[in-house]
């Protein structure tokens, strides 16, 4: 049986690694398995607040997920409302990286003075 394009071997070696790279830079940009100990992982459960679902691809910085009972999977944020089921601590709810230019009770400043 000839192959259909989208499964031909070579197009599923590009995806896999498309999706390796992008999984990588999301699990380390936003620092997952340190301040969470949970990873971002194609298969993965994770809950929004619209229902549970599993990590079926990325986009980018973001990830594909199909939830339970749809037919079509969404663009999810890594952290944005976003919990992580982890067979050690149950789900793991994601948050949102620190500013870094927030410091408690100042106001932010161009630094000119007028």
């Amino acid at each position: 049986m000839p192959y259909d394009h989208d499964d031909a071997p070579e197009t599923i070696v590009r995806t896999r690694n498309r999706q390796a790279g992008q999984l990588d830079y999301i699990n380390s940009y936003y620092r997952l398995p340190e301040r969470f100990g949970v990873r971002a992982t194609i298969g993965g459960r994770v809950r929004r607040a619209d229902g549970e679902g599993e990590i079926v691809d990325t986009a980018g910085q973001y990830l594909r997920v199909l939830l339970d009972g749809d037919t079509k999977p969404v663009t999810c944020h890594a952290t944005s409302k976003m919990a992580y089921w982890s067979p050690k601590a149950g789900w793991v709810q994601a948050t949102r990286l620190p500013d870094p230019y927030a410091v408690a009770g100042a106001s932010h400043s161009t630094g000119a003075s007028g």
